[in-house]
């Protein structure tokens, strides 16, 4: 499996399209599709923000082989049994807590 075939694979496990993830992102979903199908490759910044948005490392993108790593954000849109504006308003909490504590 190679890294467009898991990140489509983790999007679809998280109920996301690729319109919704490249909107999270900042990119177009025909760039999303290109990397998903390996006609394009996510730069390294790209691949960092697929990977915290899809609540893995990179290197389980990139290898497969490493365990799901979730921190607290990634651990809330992993969770199946949340609806998707529960976990946009979790996520949001968690970061105004972020920025909070890093003004303190």
């Amino acid at each position: 499996m190679e890294v467009g075939e898991r990140i489509r694979a983790r999007r679809e496990e998280l109920g996301l399209t690729q319109a919704q993830l490249a909107d999270e992102l900042g990119v177009t979903h025909q760039h999303v599709s290109g990397i998903e199908s390996g006609v394009s490759a996510p730069s390294l910044d790209l691949l960092v923000r697929i990977a915290r948005r899809l609540g893995v490392s990179t290197d389980f993108l990139l290898t497969g082989e490493s365990p799901l790593v979730l921190d607290a954000e990634g651990g809330i849109r992993a969770d199946g049994g949340l609806p998707a504006e529960a976990k946009k308003r979790l996520v949001s909490l968690v970061q105004l807590m972020r920025d909070y504590a890093a003004r303190r």
